[in-house]
């Protein structure tokens, strides 16, 4: 297909982003979702699905390197680790640069999604064939709730909450990635940007809390987003971002374009407005 026009989408309705498809590589209805990967000419290639921008190949290994390295670096010793989502593979390519990781699941619902980032995302799926992989396509709610005590870390690499994913976002959920996590485990989510859904945006938070002793939010800078500011959140009975921290083990993994030792202190300090927001449902 070549196909020149344009993309956009909207923030919240007055306003967006908007980017050229300078060709079309695959635009196809899965069974659960509208997937589409094009190319632009500044931004690589880009996977929208249900036509919102989930990665563009510029700036893809912020989400990735910022979704992973702070939870996995606060784990003193990470074996097994899921990912729930993901299926493009970027979450699991920086799960395994972690010498300690035995196993990194990725429980994907979507088989499109793996198949075709494999024929048009190279750049991400060389995670899903990394020997330390192992992908079962499924549900991830119905994953989390038949495996107990089996993970280190668990990521929740989603789409928006809202459709199929909304259920990834609330307290039923988070009850069941506690009991499928080890003692002493943690989960690490994207969590949205603030700027948009302000009065909603603190909830994934509160939800958490409910569940986990320990939980905080950080952020990254990522163009491609909504915003241009995105936020992850961290929950843990046991863990903090800095309990085993060890900036020596940070500064060995390679291929680092983003993330670094200094930024598992700096991104936890969030702008004021964030902070009082979440500072409101307390």
């Amino acid at each position: 297909m070549d196909e020149r026009d344009w993309y956009t989408e909207l923030h919240g309705g007055p306003f967006g982003l908007t980017i050229r498809r300078d060709q079309v590589l695959i635009r196809e209805r899965t069974p659960y979702q509208q997937l589409e990967i094009f190319e632009n000419e500044a931004l690589g290639r880009v996977l929208l699905l249900d036509d919102a921008v989930m990665l563009t190949e510029r700036d893809e290994f912020i989400y990735h390197e910022m979704l992973v390295h702070p939870g996995m670096l606060a784990h003193p010793d990470p074996h097994q680790v899921l990912v729930v989502g993901g299926g493009d593979g970027g979450t699991l390519r920086e799960v395994v640069k972690h010498q300690e990781v035995e196993q990194a699941t990725l429980c994907e619902i979507d088989e499109a999604v793996i198949n075709l980032s494999r024929e048009f995302l190279p750049f991400t799926a060389a995670g899903l064939d990394h020997p330390k992989s192992t992908i079962h396509v499924g549900d991830g709610l119905e994953y989390i709730r038949s495996h107990r005590e089996e993970f280190d870390v668990v990521i929740v690499d989603s789409t928006d909450p809202v459709g199929m994913a909304e259920g990834l976002f609330r307290s039923p959920f988070y009850r069941d990635v506690k009991a499928s996590l080890k003692p002493g485990g943690l989960l690490v989510q994207q969590a949205e940007s603030p700027f948009y859904g302000f009065e909603t945006w603190p909830r994934t938070f509160s939800e958490l809390a409910s569940v986990f002793r320990n939980v905080h939010c950080y952020g990254a800078a990522i163009p491609m987003y909504p915003s241009g500011y995105w936020t992850f959140a961290f929950g843990s009975d046991d863990l903090t971002p800095k309990s085993w921290f060890d900036p020596l083990r940070a500064d060995r993994l390679e291929g680092l374009r983003y993330y670094s030792s200094e930024l598992q202190d700096a991104a936890f300090q969030l702008p004021r407005f964030a902070r009082l927001a979440l500072a409101s449902e307390h």
